[in-house]
This record gives C-alpha cells, sequence and structure tokens, in this order.
C-alpha cells in the first residue's frame, strides 16, 4: 500500500491500473489469510470449543466487511484515496505486528516450497475431497448462500437509490445496521450450538436467509428492505460458522491447509458468479426483481442439493452433521 501511494502521489493519472494491481495482490493475501485462519483454529482450538471461536472470527469478519466500506467513504469525503491508503495501510501493519505475537502449536514441514510440493499439496487436497464427498456437498451449499448474499451485495446500492429514490446517507445506515445485526446475532451463536447442535444451526441460517430474500424482494418501503438486508448479513455469517466447524472437524489436521486452499478456490468462485447474474439480468430488470430471480434459483438449487445430501450421504438431519470417513 505504501508504494500504490506513493505511485499516486507523484502520478495520480495511474489511479485506475494502480488500484487493479492492489486489489490482485489484496485478494491473494485474503485467500492465504483464510486458509491460515481456517488450518490454525482447529490445531490450537478443543472441538467442543470451536464453534465458539469460530463464531467470534465470523463475527469480526461480517462486521468488518460491512464497516469497512463505511469506514472508507467518510475518510474519502475528507481525504480521498491517499487517506483511505495511508489508514488502510496502518490497519494492516497493526494486524501483521498482532500475528507475530501469536501463539500457535509447531507444524512440521517436511519439502521445502517447490512447484512439485504445490503439486503435491494439491494432489493431497483433491484426495481429502474425494474421500470425505461431504466437504463437495458443503460446497454447493456454500455457492447457494454465496449467490444470495453475493447479489444482494451488488444491488442494494441500486436499489436504495434509485428504487427508493433515497440520499447516500441511507445506504451509509444500511451497512451498520446490518453490522450491529450481525454482533447481536453472534452473540447467542455458541449457546444456540450447546443446546441445539450444528446441523440445526445451519438449517436455520440457511431458512433465515431465504426468508430474509424473500422479505428484500418483496420490499415495498426501505424499512422493510432495511429489516431484510439486517437478517441476511447476520445469518450468512452463522451459516458460515456452521461451515467452518463441520468442515474442520472433517479435515484431517494435517491435511486443513491443503484441502481448505482447494475448498476457498471452489467457493469464492461463486462471488464473481453472482455479479455476472446480476450484470447479465440488469439491463432488463429491476434490481428488486434480480434479486427475487436468484433467490429462487438458490432455493430451488439448495432444496435439491440437501434432498440429494440426506439420500447420498445417510444422515438424518436436513444439514450434515459432523461425519468423518474412517
Amino acid at each position: 500500500m505504501l508504494i500504490i501511494f506513493l505511485v499516486l502521489f507523484f502520478d495520480p493519472t495511474l489511479t485506475f491500473p494502480a488500484l487493479a494491481v492492489m486489489m490482485a495482490l489484496l485478494s491473494v493475501a485474503h485467500v492465504l489469510n483464510f486458509v491460515s485462519t481456517e488450518s490454525l483454529l482447529p490445531r490450537n482450538i478443543p472441538a467442543e470449543e470451536l464453534p465458539k471461536a469460530l463464531s467470534m472470527v465470523q463475527g469480526v469478519d461480517q462486521v468488518t466487511q460491512v464497516l469497512g466500506p463505511t469506514l472508507a467513504a467518510i475518510i474519502a469525503v475528507y481525504g480521498g484515496i491517499n487517506t483511505i491508503l495511508v489508514v488502510a495501510g496502518g490497519i494492516f501493519a497493526i494486524s501483521a505486528i498482532n500475528y507475530l505475537f501469536l501463539k500457535s502449536c509447531q507444524v512440521s514441514v517436511g519439502d521445502k516450497l517447490s512447484f512439485k510440493s504445490l503439486i503435491d499439496s494439491n494432489k493431497q487436497g483433491v484426495k481429502v475431497l474425494w474421500k470425505n464427498k461431504v466437504l463437495l456437498h458443503l460446497c454447493g451449499l456454500t455457492w447457494v448462500v454465496n449467490l444470495i448474499y453475493g447479489s444482494a451485495l451488488v444491488v442494494s446500492a441500486a436499489v436504495v437509490l434509485k428504487e427508493f429514490s433515497l440520499p447516500e446517507r441511507y445506504f451509509g445506515i444500511l451497512q451498520s445496521s446490518a453490522a450491529i445485526a450481525t454482533i447481536v446475532v453472534f452473540l447467542f451463536v455458541p449457546r444456540f450450538v450447546r443446546r441445539f447442535g450444528l446441523s440445526a444451526l445451519g438449517t436455520v441460517s440457511f431458512c433465515s436467509m431465504i426468508l430474509a430474500g424473500t422479505i428484500m424482494t418483496a420490499s415495498m418501503y426501505y424499512v422493510l428492505y432495511l429489516v431484510g438486508y439486517m437478517l441476511l448479513m447476520a445469518f450468512d455469517g452463522v451459516f458460515s460458522v456452521y461451515l467452518r466447524s463441520v468442515r474442520s472437524q472433517i479435515i484431517p489436521k494435517e491435511h486443513l491447509g491443503k484441502t481448505t486452499g482447494l475448498i476457498g478456490l471452489i467457493n469464492m468462485s461463486s462471488v464473481p458468479a453472482s455479479g455476472i447474474a446480476v450484470t447479465l439480468l440488469a439491463s432488463y430488470f429491476r434490481p428488486l426483481e434480480i434479486i427475487g430471480m436468484i433467490l429462487i434459483f438458490a432455493f430451488i438449487l439448495g432444496i435439491v442439493l440437501i434432498i440429494l445430501g440426506r439420500r447420498g450421504f445417510g444422515y438424518k438431519s436436513w444439514l450434515p452433521p459432523v461425519i468423518i470417513t474412517e
């Protein structure tokens, strides 16, 4: 970020290519951070405490995803892009320093990093996925959820500004309210898991997201859309806690990093897919209609996956509990 700041400081005409390069690098860093977090937590936290830890991590993720753009918008009003880069660089620096003081169980590394070791690691990850096919089933469910979540993120600004003809500050209220709702909901996740189990957590959050999408689609007023958006953002995070908790207990600890990287690749490809879907539909339908169409498609796909999953893997609950292949 310091390099990008200096580039823009001396040559503002390079704004777009410089920011594009920075976004690409940050995307790589985000994936690496995701894989490392998914690998470190199960190694250092007992299985019974994992849902609580993951709910805290996911809560922070959700809140920062919502508050980040709001903070950037506020900074941009007073300082512009360069100020945003300085503040963001400072935040990343603090995070990096924090990582230096983390205590973790040592992981033995047998081979040095090479092209062959990368190929072997990915082969091992594929073997784990193939042996535990329920992980692929969970990836399918993640795709369904991300289609709804991604379309809501892409379309919501247009809904607020065009559908309801409201000033930009109402979009900020939408984001801030979603962050507050996420924090409140995550306070109850550990207790819910202890009482009803992980599968129930996934089922409730999945159904809540469908309900939230329905509310958003049928909204005639901003307040109603606000309620639906808050529920959607909050329970998307809850569903991620379910996915991450089940996944971490299925994947062998020695192969967590290898397998999680492949799972992240599969899951994250759903985000641009939702963006492409919105782009293709935007020329023909209103923003609320687009959300409704994607919601119907996601709902049908989700039901099909649930039915196939119960028949294929033999679990009695609506969504997979912890299933470990011996």
